[in-house]
């Protein structure tokens, strides 16, 4: 019977790649949130049922960041706090989930994504994605999640492509001030 949870987790797993990958061929950003989180929601599952608590704990903070991330950009605020808040959480709910050493793979992946996500404009972004994604990969490595794995190579080679495209091209200022600065 385990064997056949943990299948279904992996099918799962699949299920949710598949639609991270088909979220990155959207437009509009709207779409790309819910696509995304439908998928992480997906993950959550697959971790569960893999028996990968840190990955199904965290990952349910990560949808809720995702949506409160949304709205923050929607109502164009640029806090420090959001990000700030988020990465306490995911560090407190990592305590209650910890599965050993491996645990704070993951903990400190999601983190540093979420930090990052709330600070930077894409472009460093980017490159920070390097740090949190490789960290998350391994976190896979060791709860044997396969489609989490996959999952973190094509984030890793997608963002190699994106810093190699995107290298020559001028990050957006934030605000005016920050507008007035490059000029």
């Amino acid at each position: 019977m385990q064997n056949y949870i943990q299948l279904l987790g992996h099918t799962i797993g699949f299920i949710s790649v598949a639609l991270f990958f088909y979220s990155y061929q959207r437009t509009k950003k709207s779409k790309i949130m819910i696509i995304q989180t439908v998928a992480t929601a997906l993950s959550c599952v697959q971790y569960l049922l893999i028996g990968a608590a840190s990955g199904f704990t965290l990952n349910v903070v990560c949808i809720i960041r995702n949506f409160a991330f949304y709205y923050r950009e929607k109502n164009n605020k640029t806090d420090l706090t959001t990000p700030v808040l988020f990465a306490v959480a995911m560090a407190a709910v990592s305590c209650f989930s910890w599965e050993g050493i491996h645990s704070l793979l993951i903990t400190l992946g999601l983190v540093v994504n979420t930090v990052c996500m709330g600070i930077f404009d894409a472009r460093k972004f980017r490159k920070t994605i390097l740090i949190s994604s490789t960290l998350i990969l391994a976190y896979n490595f060791f709860a044997l999640s396969y489609s989490g794995m996959l999952s973190e190579s094509i984030s890793l080679i997608s963002v190699v492509i994106g810093i190699i495209r995107y290298r020559n091209i001028k990050p957006i200022p934030i605000s005016i001030t920050e507008e007035k600065l490059a000029a």
